[in-house]
This record gives C-alpha cells, structure tokens and sequence, in this order.
C-alpha cells in the first residue's frame, strides 16, 4: 500500500537517508556491545543497562559533548549568529560526541527548549549531520576519522579525540564551579546517585559547593529551591532574570515556556512573572537592586513560597543541566540498534539490495503520520521499520517546523516512558493501523528479515 506523505513536510525523506541512518545504527551495535567489550547488557527482562565501564563511558561521553559545544560550535555561533550553516568535514566530533548529539536530537521537544534555554550554539547544525557521519563508517562498523579531524578537535579542546572506553580511578575531569567562578580539577567517579551513571558528582575546592553535570530536574517547590540553594546569589540570578528592574524571562531563557503543543507562551510567561513579582512585595521593583530583589526572594515567608508557581521553576533545570539523562538517551539508542541489527537491517548489503523494503517503510511512516495528524488518537507507537523512518525525520532541520507551520505543534518523540506505558501505546498504534489500513504492522518489519552480518 502507497501512503501519501502529508502536504505539509518539508523534509524528504529518501532511502539514502534512511541507509545512512541504518549504518550510524550498525556501528552503535557494534561499538558498544563488541567493539567496547560489551559496555552494555540486557538483564533477564531484556532491559538494556549499562557495566559500570558503560557507566563512565556515558558519563565522559556527556562531558566531551559540552565540551564540543563550548568550543566548537559557540565560536561559529559567535562568529556567524543562528544560520544553520552546518559543519565542515573537519568539524565532525569523536564517535561518542557524535552519538550523544544522535540521542539529544531523538526528543525533539527537549532538544528544541534545551537549545533555547541552555546552548543556542546548538541551533547553528543545519540538522543532524548524517550523511558526513556515515560516510565515515566503513563496511565493518567501525568510525575511522580523518587527520584533520583528529588534529582540529585536540587542538581546539585539549581533549583526546579517541574515544574513553575505559577509565581509570586516577583519571580526572575540569568544572567551573558557578558558585566562586574557581576552576578546579575533579576525579570521575564510579558511584552514581542514578541507575546509569550519567552524573558527574564534584565538590568544588574553594567553597565546597557540589556540583553536577546532569542535575537535570528542578526543584517540585520552590521552598525546595531555596533550602537546596541555601541563599547563592547565582543560583536565583539563573531563576530570575531582571532587564531595568522589572522580573521577566530575557534570552537566552526565551522560550523555555512552552505550552504542550511545543510553544513558548509569553502570555503565561508574563502571568507568572508578574505573580512572583506580587508575592514577594516589590510592586515598585524599578527602585530595586538585583541584590536587594534577590534578598526579598529569599526572605519570603514559607507560606507565600509555597503559593508561587511551580511551572516557573519547571521550565528551568538546576544550573548546566540538560533536560533528561542523555547519557540513558545513548543507551535507548543503542537498544534499538540491536532490533535493527537482529532483523539484518544494519547489513550494509541490505540498503543496497532491499531498496523496496526501505521504500515501503517511507510510505508506511507516512501512513503513520496521518493517523498521528489526529490528536483525539492519543499516543501511537510505531512498529520498528517506521521507528527508523522517524528518527531519521527527526534529524532533519525541519523536522519541527514542517509540523509548527500549518498545525501550530509537533509531534514529540519519548522513549523514556515507563515500559507499561510504551506498550500501550505501542498496541494503540497497531489497533488504529489495523483498523484503518487493514495491513500487517509490526509483521511487516518481522516478515523483512537479513542476514546478519557477524564482524570480527
């Protein structure tokens, strides 16, 4: 069945494209379950985790992608504004750079706000850079650099560009403490407050202050906020921005309120400023300073504190954190390289010699796509082959504007849904596919099998 891709994409989405994503996969599989000595394992519920190496592994993966950021991509940011402009060959990072990048673009709502909130260099990609990543794995799965690749990104981080498989207790890591500005060298840590590991935990030297990379939840109140700040000045100066004395949202924080079709909501944005703006007494506010509003913040009786909106600190991580764990958006990734691999899917020979299998499955996402245009529908899950065809949508610069342009949202992609939940809506999807299509779903993905290809 021919399924007509809705009007209002930009993006095409063509086989070479979906190759090349089948080939990022084929190396996530056989880099992380082969080539790093199995970093990762399923458990007797076939649930993917990591070894404690896959721990620092996903750790020091998420530290050298802010690292690129920082001191890749903020120059061009810097130099050439939001463009899109892309990187040049040299520009591409080491492999686990690259696959940390490949998780945080796979939640397009997160990627979209965390841009905006925390790394606007990011916005400078013009999308994914599939076709330059796959060009450099070669039929083996494994990533093999260019010199000038390597020489770029050493120079330009001081950073090893072979990838850290293994990490030793002596092995340190530099942060910059946000509380005294001090710079400070810490060692990487095996012991982790999550299940994965993606947490770089530091005290800082001078003042003590722990510090984490990920901390990627704000506080559920804002008494909770200020108890777990105790008073730093720099803490509430990340809250809440101040232009000529009157509290509101100023960039780089603009847009971070975002509605549940993905918009920033200014009205809501002024609502709740103002609120808080109210409830601390400062009607008058242009006749403060910013240490003097900070103080009032902080002096706020408990039972007002407890009154203010929580929405205004959900929007905003803890200081440096992303959104959700991107070193467990690695592993997911990697969970579903291994779908694709025991299918023979990642076979470099199968892109070549399944062109109508890659072609049925750009009609089927696009099939799936109109049933999802229907928001009454609730969530669907897709079958694998239409998996593969939406992260590979996902990549594209316009992913989210092909949606925003004429239906004012988009359509989010979670894998970190409880299991029970994926399930149902997974079973959701094939009912709605079933009843309307009257052909296979996830048999069609199972009926398309290869060969696997075994590499040494």
């Amino acid at each position: 069945m021919q399924f007509v891709t809705p009007r209002f994409m930009d993006s095409s989405i063509s086989q070479d494209d979906v190759a090349a994503h089948l080939r990022v996969y084929g190396s996530i599989h056989s880099h992380l379950f082969n080539l790093a000595k199995r970093h990762v394992y399923y458990d007797d519920q076939d649930i993917l985790w990591p070894t404690p190496e896959g721990k620092l592994y996903l750790r020091r993966s998420v530290y050298r992608f802010r690292a690129w950021i920082s001191k890749v991509l903020r120059p061009k940011f810097e130099k050439f504004g939001d463009t899109h402009i892309g990187l040049e060959d040299h520009e591409i990072p080491p492999y686990d750079v690259m696959l940390v990048l490949h998780a945080f673009m796979l939640h397009p709502r997160a990627f979209y706000s965390d841009t905006i909130r925390l790394f606007p260099e990011v916005s400078i990609l013009n999308g994914f850079p599939l076709a330059q990543f796959a060009s450099l794995i070669d039929d083996t799965m494994t990533y093999v650099p260019k010199e000038e690749q390597v020489v770029f990104w050493e120079t330009t981080t001081e950073e090893s560009f072979a990838v850290p498989l293994f990490t030793s207790p002596s092995d340190t890591f530099r942060l910059s403490c946000p509380n005294c500005n001090s710079s400070f060298t810490g060692l990487w840590l095996e012991d982790s407050d999550d299940k994965l590991g993606s947490n770089l935990v530091a005290p800082c030297k001078e003042c003590n202050l722990i510090i984490t990379e990920l901390a990627y939840g704000a506080p559920s109140s804002p008494k909770m906020f200020v108890e777990l700040n105790q008073g730093r000045e720099w803490a509430l100066r990340k809250y809440y921005r101040f232009t000529r004395g009157v509290p509101m949202l100023t960039p780089p924080s603009r847009g971070t309120l975002l509605t549940v079709e993905g918009v920033f909501d200014a009205e809501r944005s002024r609502i709740i400023t103002i609120d808080i703006s109210k409830a601390i007494g400062l009607f008058d506010i242009e006749k403060f300073s910013l240490p003097e509003v900070i103080g009032k913040l902080l002096d706020i009786p408990e039972d007002i504190l407890e009154s203010l909106s929580v929405d205004f600190l959900r929007f905003y991580g803890l200081p440096g954190g992303f959104s959700f764990d991107l070193g467990a958006g690695v592993l997911r990734q990697t969970g579903f390289s291994s779908k694709m691999y025991h299918n023979g899917w990642t076979n470099p020979e199968f892109p070549k010699k399944c062109t109508a299998v890659l072609e049925e499955s750009i009609s089927r996402y696009a099939g799936f796509l109109t049933l999802s245009m229907d928001r009454q529908a609730g969530s669907l899950g897709p079958a694998h082959d239409i998996d593969l065809v939406w992260h590979t949508h996902q990549l594209k610069p316009n992913y989210r504007t092909d949606f925003m342009r004429i239906f004012a949202w988009f359509l989010d992609h979670v894998d970190f849904a409880p299991l029970n939940v994926l399930a149902t809506s997974y079973s959701h999807g094939e009912d709605r596919w079933k009843a309307t299509y009257g052909t296979p779903y996830h048999e069609y993905f199972l009926s398309t099998s290869f060969p696997k290809a075994v590499f040494v």
